[in-house]
């Protein structure tokens, strides 16, 4: 099992002091991959978004400099947002600084009044989330790329850089979601599957599912990278929330996750200061993964 941590890059995390903290604990405490979350623009009042919070793609630039093998992701990009020849730039951009170390999480988002604000449509999210992942995938993939779609039309357009000189292949794609439509984006568009918020059992039930639309479109299934986020966690097949209790119990449910096909789990801690969430982390390295 790898793990990887989503920091929270909001309110008092949102600093550069408090960033760079976290990312290099994440390192040294051996996690494999570190994440940032996508919100541009929220309701007043929002409780469960926060109001301040650093733009992603920027601080994944800032977390490239600041780390030196961990990954680092987006969990996930909500990628109707923003012009794909721009985020293919960027990101691409991201990877070559990071010598290699970029995952895309990609989904459709959720949130109407983010949509709204921005001037995307909110009913035309899955099939643009589709196309751009389209022409995001020729500009990393092909030297030269032409595209013809409903929202974007290029001829004979060249991008560099499109990936790390070091990276073998282009910049993978996990797509993010439980439903059906993301786990057939998943499949057909991406290079894994991100889903959040399922006991082993429940992802069991979809990994299968997964697996199914891999060999509909005649593709190899990727990995599988759960999030786990405790606000919203639902109960696990031992009658408790999955990851709570003791150690050895959590341990179990991450045994029971990898029997299931999982290939990480990406922590997303509920933390009121930068000490409770160092404690936290430390104590899964040190006293719950040595378990599993």
């Amino acid at each position: 099992m790898r793990y990887g941590v989503a920091i929270p890059h909001a309110n008092a995390f949102a600093t550069p002091e408090a960033i760079r903290a976290m990312a290099r604990a994440v390192e040294n405490l051996g996690f494999d991959s570190l994440w940032v979350s996508d919100h541009i623009i929220v309701p007043e009042g929002s409780s469960y978004i926060p109001e301040f919070m650093d733009e992603p793609l920027a601080t994944l630039a800032f977390l490239a400099a600041e780390t030196h093998h961990v990954k680092i992701g987006v969990s996930v990009l909500i990628i109707p947002y923003r012009d794909p020849v721009f985020t293919a730039k960027f990101l691409s951009t991201v990877d070559c600084l990071s010598n290699g170390r970029l995952i895309l999480g990609a989904g459709a988002g959720w949130l109407v009044e983010e949509f709204q604000a921005l001037g995307v449509p909110f009913e035309e999210r899955g099939p643009r989330t589709d196309e751009y992942l389209r022409v995001i995938r020729s500009l990393w993939e092909t030297e030269t790329s032409s595209f013809e779609g409903r929202w974007k039309q290029y001829r004979d357009m060249r991008m560099f850089p499109k990936a790390a000189p070091s990276r073998r292949g282009t910049i993978p794609i996990w797509v993010g979601g439980n439903g059906a439509a993301s786990i057939r984006r998943a499949a057909e568009l991406g290079d894994g599957w991100h889903p959040i918020n399922l006991s082993p059992s429940q992802f069991a039930g979809l990994n299968e599912e997964y697996q199914r639309q891999c060999r509909r479109f005649g593709r190899t299934p990727g990995p599988t990278c759960l999030r786990h986020m405790p606000p919203g966690r639902l109960p696990a097949d031992a009658g408790r929330p999955a990851l709570s209790g003791s150690a050895e119990e959590q341990a179990a449910d991450v045994r029971a996750y990898a029997a299931a096909g999982l290939d990480e789990l990406m922590l997303s801690l509920p933390a009121r200061s930068m000490d409770e969430l160092l404690g936290q982390l430390r104590t899964f390295m040190r006293e719950v993964a040595p378990r599993v």
